[in-house]
């Protein structure tokens, strides 16, 4: 196989497995909520697809009193997520040091592991400030995420082989 094909291949993998991946977070991150809630008890008027609706929350009713379980709800999405994909990084880290591809996979879950970590965190604390900026791509509760992608990025890089470690060692095989 030529090497312009296996690039278009892994590109084309890569990319799939990249929207695999933020939907699979996306199910688990909005699951994570509903089963906190039922846990906790927590009534809920409407699960809508990026906020569950509970009965007279901080948001819908201006009350700045909040009961444990709507704190462990809003925790929940983003906590449960990160810590699965850190988890699976840790776990099966050896995986990850075997190909290019495989390699950006953990590039990819150790990106958005950090960043729903930092994002259930702000959900939780920061409640109202998470759901009124939640469209704008801009917002300080963003910004924080992209930091703490990045910082996700910068300790993957650090304590993973890096990309250029794993062609030299790919072309030592061939």
């Amino acid at each position: 196989m030529n090497k312009a094909r296996a690039v278009i291949l892994l590109a084309i993998k890569s990319f799939s497995s990249l929207i695999a991946l933020v939907l699979l977070m996306v199910v688990i991150h909005e699951g994570a909520h509903f089963v906190a809630a039922v846990i906790m008890r927590v009534p809920i008027a409407s699960f809508t697809w990026f906020d569950p609706h509970y009965f007279a929350p901080v948001f819908v009713s201006g009350s700045t009193e909040r009961t444990l379980g709507y704190k462990v709800v809003s925790y929940a999405g983003g906590l449960v997520t990160g810590g699965v994909l850190l988890a699976i990084l840790v776990v099966k880290g050896e995986w990850f040091k075997q190909s290019l591809y495989r390699w950006l996979l953990g590039f990819y879950m150790a990106t958005f592991g950090f960043w729903q970590i930092c994002q259930g965190i702000l959900e939780g604390a920061f409640h109202d400030m998470y759901i009124a900026h939640a469209t704008n791509i801009l917002s300080l509760s963003y910004c924080v995420g992209y930091a703490s992608a990045a910082l996700g990025m910068a300790l993957y890089w650090i304590f993973m082989p890096g990309v250029k470690g794993l062609l030299i060692g790919k072309e030592r095989q061939d």
